[in-house]
């Protein structure tokens, strides 16, 4: 005989405990990190000095184990009073904050790999870095080779924290700090979905609780690094900063619909500018800001001040940059971008690969848009939608969804704030204890697998192997005996560090300029030609995929058929042998593959 289970009111009672104000969501989110941190370090105790097999059973053995203890200490707690939507809830954060760990300790071998070259932007990265520390131009002719389309904000953000931390030249405090960023914006994005709750919902206090920070920050955090539109989060790239400034203008957004603020309208003002620098497509926020202010504010004098205040700002600010770095800043920053050409079918693709974040946007916003307070939110939700969408098309640039990545995360902060919204009264209408159980353990499995369509989890194994550290020491080994400066290194800028050098002609600068067809090389083939290098250190230089010169450039670039008329290969550097456990071990495998040597001919 089932018992029968009266449904409390749960419209003002919200589940997880009590923890209000910014305060005590900052705090819940350090406990996150603080957590995840610590079962990274368990992690890697568990598998030091054991078979990969054996050392991933162990871990899924132990994260089962936590799994299995979040609940089951609250059921023991509470016993007969035990509520299964904080029961489901427990066991939610705790997958979420496992999950979290398993990603810092993955991520871990990355983040001290020592060499900046992991990704194609790592060494523009630190040359650009570099170039700021000896007061050498960020934006130079393009005859040069030794600038990129990328904005500098980023970089010189990065390279302040650096100095403030007493690591200014130290690579894994880079990517720490990338991290960092990451962090902020999933903290942020926690503020921004607490905010919607508090806009959507005023009379109850839904999510403020301490499991569902626990949970929101962890699910958040997982979302901002995710393996489908955040992989490179922790590289030396603008993506992380970006997740930043993209959520953050969300907020100022949703601050805005709480309390029409001028100084908020200000700051959104100012945000327009300062996300440019981090990324140009955050321009898109000037767009999405108008368009609120014109269709849901209709205060048309509110709509002119931030429209000229906007462009005030960025148009003084694009004037400095002139004066500072003249017509290549031009060159770099609008026109190689504008050269740049989106293949629809591509960005299809992108949407398709996705698809899981359109989703949880969609079913987030359901959830939420249900209230009476549903018009502004609207608005809100309508702006994140077209963002995403921008975005996804503007991915279609190249085979990345890195793009994607600050939408996806917007995605995920209305998903946590819809799953908050309709939590408790999922389970109002059980008639008995097994129904409301049972629902309550289906609507947990639910959420749990989409943790995998989301990019949540990864193979607890240590991804760079040991023989990495050797190919970056042959590396190394070719600058010993030489002048940095006479050395072209195709990709990374560590070995040039030491001796403060600035060498252009890099892989990345021509790779960009050479498949969009817009780019003059006179530069590196008058180089080439009268054997300006010592030494020059290329990957792939017979292949087909040879960056320099790549099979799908418009046009040839002619610098391969000049390499071989005035340098010889005298040796090779040995690829990485990589993790035979992981077939995705190197985030850009081209990156740890074999080395041409080539030095001038003897006339």
């Amino acid at each position: 005989m089932s018992a029968t289970v009266s449904s409390p009111s749960r419209q003002t009672r919200p589940s997880g405990g009590g923890l209000a104000g910014v305060g005590g969501a900052g705090a819940m989110a350090a406990a996150v990190i603080a957590a995840a941190l610590a079962l990274a370090w368990a992690i890697a105790a568990i598998q030091s000095g054991r078979p990969a097999e054996k050392a991933v059973l162990l871990t899924g053995v132990f994260i089962a184990a936590i799994l299995g203890a979040a609940p089951g200490f609250y059921l023991i707690r509470r016993r007969a009073a035990a509520r299964p939507e904080i029961t489901a809830l427990a066991f939610l954060a705790a997958c979420s904050v496992s999950l979290l760990g398993v990603y810092f300790f993955w991520v871990a071998s990355y983040v001290t790999f020592p060499a900046d070259m992991l990704i194609w932007s790592e060494g523009d990265f630190m040359n650009d870095i570099l170039k700021f520390s000896v007061g050498y131009p960020l934006y130079a002719p393009q005859f040069n080779n030794d600038s990129i389309n990328y904005v500098p904000g980023a970089q010189l953000l990065t390279h302040l924290l650096g100095v403030i931390l007493g690591r200014a030249w130290s690579i894994p405090t880079y990517r720490v700090i990338q991290l960092g960023y990451a962090a902020v914006a999933a903290f942020v994005g926690l503020l921004c979905s607490r905010l919607i709750l508090r806009l959507a919902f005023p009379e109850t206090k839904r999510g403020e609780g301490w499991l569902w920070n626990a949970f929101g920050f962890a699910a958040l955090m997982l979302a901002a690094t995710n393996s489908i539109t955040n992989h490179f989060a922790h590289n030396l790239h603008a993506d992380a900063l970006a997740e930043v400034a993209n959520v953050a203008a969300f907020y100022l957004l949703l601050r805005y619909i709480e309390t029409r603020s001028a100084a908020v309208l200000a700051a959104m003002a100012v945000m327009v500018t300062a996300g440019f620098f981090v990324r140009q497509n955050a321009l898109i926020w000037g767009v999405c800001y108008g368009a609120f202010l014109l269709v849901w504010d209709r205060q048309w004098k509110r709509l002119a001040a931030f429209a000229g205040g906007a462009l005030l700002l960025y148009g003084a600010s694009i004037a400095v940059c002139f004066a500072i770095w003249g017509q290549p800043f031009y060159y770099w920053v609008f026109y190689m971008l504008s050269q740049h050409k989106v293949a629809p079918l591509r960005s299809f693709q992108h949407a398709m690969d996705a698809w899981a974040y359109f989703a949880v946007l969609l079913l987030g916003g359901a959830a939420i848009l249900r209230s009476r307070n549903m018009s502004p939110l609207l608005g809100a939700w309508l702006m994140c939608l077209f963002v995403f969408l921008v975005q996804t098309y503007t991915s279609g640039l190249g085979w990345m969804l890195n793009h994607m990545g600050p939408g996806s995360l917007q995605a995920m902060v209305w998903f946590v704030a819809g799953l908050a919204s309709v939590w408790d009264s999922a389970l109002e209408g059980s008639k008995t204890a097994i129904e409301i159980w049972s629902r309550a353990a289906a609507m947990t499995a639910a959420v749990a697998l989409t943790f995998s369509g989301l990019g949540f989890i990864r193979i607890p194994l240590r991804p760079i192997p040991n023989d990495a550290y050797r190919y970056v020491h042959d590396i190394e080994a070719q600058f010993r005996g030489v002048p940095a400066k006479l050395v072209l290194l195709d990709l990374g800028t560590w070995p040039y560090i030491k001796e403060k050098a600035i060498v252009g002609d890099r892989a990345t600068s021509i790779g960009d300029r050479g498949y969009s067809g817009a780019g003059d090389f006179t530069g590196i083939l008058t180089r080439i030609r009268t054997k300006h290098y010592a030494k020059i250190l290329v990957h792939g230089y017979r292949s087909f995929d040879f960056v320099y010169d790549y099979f799908l450039f418009p046009k040839p670039t002619g610098i391969r058929q000049a390499l071989l008329d005035n340098y010889q290969e005298t040796g090779k550097i040995r690829a990485v042998e990589g993790n035979p456990y992981l077939k995705d071990w190197a985030e850009d495998p081209f990156y740890f593959g074999e080395i041409s040597i080539l030095e001038p001919k003897k006339n």
